[in-house]
């Protein structure tokens, strides 16, 4: 039976569906769209009513390929992460959405969102025999850093970081970068995240490969498992530090609708890999909505709010 999974972002809207059988998933749709749920939400502390309208829009489309897959809408499993764990007016949106496309959002607690993206990634790990590993998970506006345990998964620990693309984007035109992340890196004790290598997920990170790996199309099996030193990454984000967004775009199209905040996320990453010390980024592209479709459901206690 095709199950699948939403997850709502705070920059994009992403689906998944497969099947599961005999013990292997089968995905049949893999599916992200840019939204920027999350864009000014620090100024404003509300979703704008044009990143609403693009939501709003994409998880319609998503409404008409389920039912084409004769998925139950109902059934779909939809979590919605930190934007709308501060907007004001998330609950209005999540109603009409509930009311006007049958769509159930459960609002995910950040110990929620580490656990499900925790959950992805030991779905899909990329095979090496560490006894725990450390995961990034740069967002539109927090990254989870995700210590946890493959055998038996376990999280060991985690942390979100009120920081991601969208944020630093908005930081970056405001002139404010330098000081906000400063406040967050200060606020966080980080010491145990420290780590040689670190799993990144997510799209910012993702697309930020598949910029370096030179891709003209962005495909998922040509990223996952993609390894860059440090050094290297740093150095390609001071590359993109010089080109306006558009420059940006032009150059690598593979980019697409990230174009407008992939120089703030990149960013955020650099920053998290100084203080926890890395030297090798890998890249997985397995996350949050695997993590939900792998479990089935979402556990009472990371459920926020409920629409």
């Amino acid at each position: 039976m095709l199950r699948a999974s939403i997850d709502i972002g705070s920059n994009s809207v992403l689906l998944l569906a497969g099947e599961f059988k005999e013990g292997h998933f089968f995905e049949k749709i893999n599916e992200a769209n840019i939204t920027g749920l999350g864009k000014n939400l620090d100024h404003e502390s509300m979703f704008s009513k044009k990143s609403m309208d693009k939501t709003f829009d994409v998880l319609k489309k998503y409404n008409k390929i389920l039912t084409n897959l004769d998925i139950k809408i109902e059934k779909t499993i939809v979590t919605a992460t930190e934007a709308s764990r501060v907007a004001k007016n998330a609950s209005d949106f999540y109603e009409k959405v509930k009311d006007e496309l049958g769509f159930s959002v459960k609002v995910i607690t950040s110990e929620g969102e580490a656990y499900y993206t925790g959950r992805g990634i030991s779905g899909g790990h990329l095979g090496g025999k560490e006894e725990h590993i450390v995961v990034m998970d740069i967002g539109g506006a927090s990254t989870e850093l995700i210590k946890l345990r493959l055998n038996p998964f376990q999280i060991l620990s985690s942390v979100s970081l009120p920081m991601g693309s969208v944020r630093a984007t908005d930081w970056l035109k405001s002139k404010i970068f330098e000081k906000k992340i400063e406040e967050v890196m200060s606020s966080y004790p980080l010491h145990e995240y420290e780590t040689s290598k670190i799993i990144c997920v997510a799209g910012t990170m993702t697309s930020l490969a598949a910029m370096i790996k030179g891709l003209s199309l962005y495909k998922d099996q040509l990223i996952h498992g993609q390894e860059f030193d440090f050094i290297k990454f740093n150095g390609f984000i001071n590359k993109l530090k010089k080109l306006n967004p558009n420059d940006i775009l032009n150059k690598f199209p593979v980019i697409g609708k990230r174009f407008e905040t992939i120089t703030g996320g990149g960013i955020v990453g650099v920053e998290v890999g100084k203080a926890l010390k890395v030297k090798k980024f890998s890249i997985s592209t397995y996350g949050l909505r695997y993590g939900t479709l792998f479990e089935g459901e979402i556990h009472g206690r990371y459920i926020s709010k409920e629409f």
